[in-house]
C-alpha cells in the first residue's frame, strides 16, 4: 500500500493570504494590514490590524470620477470582515472562525514635499530704502 501523501500550507503562507484579502477587502495597500493566526476552537482565527488613510476633508469636485465609500466605517468593515471570512475559507481550504479587526489609526496618503521652495518659501527679510 502506498501513502499519497499530505498537503500543508505554512502559517506565514496563511498569514499572507489572509493579509492580501484584507488588504483588497479595505481597499488598501498591503503593507497597511498585519494578521495574526490562532487556533479557534478548530477553526482559523484571525486578528487583522489595518491602517486606514485619513478621508479627504472635502467633497470631491464634480466629475472627479471617485466614488464615495458606502456606509458608515462600521459597516464597512461588517462587510470587509464577510469578505475575509468567504475568501480566506475559499483559498485556505480551512473552516474560518473568528476575525477580529482592528482600525488602528489613520494615515494622510503620502504626498511628496516639495523641494525647489515654491511659492511658500521664506525669504529673509530684505531691507527697504526710502525712494
Amino acid at each position: 500500500m502506498t501513502r499519497r501523501g499530505y498537503n500543508r500550507i505554512s502559517p506565514a503562507a496563511l498569514r499572507h493570504t489572509l493579509e492580501t484579502v484584507a488588504a483588497d477587502a479595505f481597499g488598501v495597500p498591503g503593507k497597511n494590514v498585519e494578521a495574526d493566526l490562532r487556533d479557534d476552537g478548530g477553526t482559523l482565527g484571525a486578528a487583522i490590524s489595518v491602517m486606514l488613510p485619513l478621508p479627504p476633508l472635502l467633497p470631491p469636485s464634480p466629475g472627479a470620477g471617485t466614488p464615495a465609500a458606502a456606509g458608515t466605517l462600521f459597516e464597512q468593515t461588517r462587510a470587509a470582515r464577510d469578505t475575509i471570512l468567504r475568501r480566506g475559507a475559499d483559498l485556505s481550504g480551512l473552516m474560518m472562525g473568528t476575525v477580529d479587526i482592528t482600525l488602528t489609526g489613520a494615515r494622510q496618503p503620502h504626498r511628496p514635499s516639495r523641494v525647489d521652495g515654491g511659492p511658500h518659501q521664506v525669504s529673509p527679510r530684505q531691507e527697504r530704502r526710502p525712494a
